[in-house]
């Protein structure tokens, strides 16, 4: 019997779930909106220790770690600039893992 699915969305969660169902022997096709690369749609990606967890899952998460940095903190602002607020780690928790930069 073969088994396929239809994974739709390119972001960071539609190439990780098609190589998810590849390793479990289910052929999936990944479907994006977008006809090339997004390049400017988004600023960033952080990948939260269970999303890095997921990618160790599938064998990738050593290729991820590199190309980013750990995050301490994040802070918020507003569409014209104005600062939000700010989030650290409390004491104790260790940084998000690293982030990919875009």
């Amino acid at each position: 019997m073969i088994r396929s699915a239809l994974v739709i969305g390119g972001g960071i969660a539609g190439p990780v779930t098609a190589m998810a169902l590849q390793k479990a022997g289910i052929d999936a096709v990944v479907y994006e909106a977008y006809p090339s690369q997004a390049g400017g749609a988004g600023g960033g990606l952080t990948l939260a220790p269970n999303g890095l967890d997921a990618l160790d899952v599938i064998g990738v998460g050593d290729l991820v770690r590199p190309a980013g940095t750990p995050m301490t903190g994040i802070v918020m602002q507003d569409w014209k600039g104005k600062r939000l607020g700010e989030f650290g780690n409390p004491p104790g928790v260790p940084p998000i893992p690293p982030r990919a930069r875009c």
